[in-house]
């Protein structure tokens, strides 16, 4: 018999491309239930490199706030600079039910990721954009 329990947002994907500005976000959806994709870089998410790290063994797996921002979720390496990294994102827009960005305002748009064409790929998708306050 399998234990798995089910939360409010069970069955509902979620793709992560944001930094430190969205991951509590997404952590809060995967604690609710949601399959989170955590989308990083080939260079990694800089939290990674941020302290304290577990065990104070500097580490880019041991950096505590980067293990606590994004408990529950899972993982890829994709460069969005690069068509097999856009054509992987565009692939898993397909499944997914919501998109949570961080990049600066006309980032994706210019490597042909932004939300309109990623509407024509899923029509459902709902895409949060979190930017920078000027104030």
């Amino acid at each position: 018999m399998e234990n798995e329990s089910e939360g409010a947002l069970t069955g509902y994907r979620v793709l992560d491309l944001s930094d430190v500005k969205g991951a509590y976000c997404t952590k809060l959806l995967a604690d609710l239930g949601a399959e989170v994709i955590k989308v990083e870089s080939p260079d990694g998410d800089p939290t990674r490199r941020v302290p304290p790290f577990a065990g104070d063994v500097p580490g880019l797996e041991r950096s505590l706030p980067f293990l606590f921002r994004n408990t529950n979720k899972l993982g890829i390496t994709l460069n969005l600079q690069t068509e097999d990294g856009k054509q992987i994102l565009r692939r898993l827009v397909e499944s997914a039910d919501v998109l949570v960005e961080s990049f600066a305002p006309g980032v994706l748009t210019g490597v042909g990721l932004g939300y309109e064409a990623l509407r024509e790929i899923n029509a459902g998708l709902i895409m949060a954009s979190i930017a920078d306050s000027p104030y």
